[in-house]
Parts: structure tokens; sequence; C-alpha cells
């Protein structure tokens, strides 16, 4: 072995791929903090409804918990799913509260593999969109009724009417 000291490009080559970790490290922290920060808020947001029954068709639009699901749908739901466009890895959402009851709804948000396995249209939906079913996800009750309660302001949006 030479006891002679590291040539300038190797102690350089060094230097950035430490230089690299430490900023990939931060940025990845930055993110994180963020995300549980966003996380939290919405977590807090949906506290007051916890308790809360699956609408019917008729009650009147929640716009507060509607804007909260408009949220995660974009942050959770939206690289598999389009509104009003084409169906991507999963199907297009477009019309679902018009075509689907609440619960089932609610069901494939919560528990995909529960549903697939016990609900005949689950199934379909499955062997129509080959690729893996929904990923089960950090998903409440509150999340669900979130995404349900904006899944029905998209769609009354577009009913013929309105």
């Amino acid at each position: 072995m030479s006891d002679a000291p590291s040539s300038p490009g190797a102690r350089s080559g060094i230097l950035a791929i430490v230089a690299l970790v430490v900023v990939t490290t931060a940025a990845v922290g930055i993110w994180y903090v963020r995300e549980s920060a966003w996380e939290a808020r919405v977590a807090e947001a949906l506290t007051a409804y916890a308790a809360t029954p699956i609408p019917s068709a008729d009650q009147p639009i929640d716009t507060v918990l509607a804007d909260l699901g408009a949220k995660l749908f974009r942050k959770r739901c939206s690289a598999c799913h389009t509104i009003h466009g084409e169906d991507k890895v999963g199907p297009d959402l477009a019309g679902v509260t018009r075509r689907r009851t609440f619960s089932f709804i609610e069901g494939m948000i919560l528990s995909p593999d529960s549903m697939t396995q016990n609900d005949a249209d689950a199934r379909d939906l499955k062997e129509e969109f080959v690729v893996q079913m929904m990923t089960p996800r950090y998903f409440e009750v509150p999340h669900a009724r979130a995404i349900v309660e904006f899944l029905r302001q998209v769609d009354g949006r577009s009913a013929p009417g309105s």
C-alpha cells in the first residue's frame, strides 16, 4: 500500500459524492416535514367529520369537505385516476357517484382488497384494469368521506341541467 495522499481528482470526487448525499438528505427531510405538516393539517380539518355518516344523494354538498377531498384526490388519487378524461391505470371517475353507491366508493377507497374479494362489481373492475388494484393507502373514514364529497361535487357540476 502506498502512503501517498489521494490524488486531487479522487478527493474532489469524494467531496462531490458527500455533497450530493448531504443535499439529497436535506431535500428529503424538508419534503418529509412539509408532507407531514400537510397531512397533520388535513387530519385536523377532518376531525370534525369523524362521525359523519355517508351522505345521501339528496343532501346538499358540504363544500368545505369537498375542498378537502379535492386536495386529497390531487395528492393521492390523480396519479391513477382522472375525472372527465380518459382511463389511466384506474378508471376515469367522472359520474362515479351516479353509477355507484357512496358505500361502494368508500369501500374501494378504504379497503380495495376486501372489496375485490367480496363484491362482484369490484372484481369486474379488477379484471378490466388488469394492473394492481388500488394500493391500500393511509385513509380513514373521514378521508374517504371527503373524497366522496368531492366526487359528488364534480358530478353535480357536470349533471345535465346544473
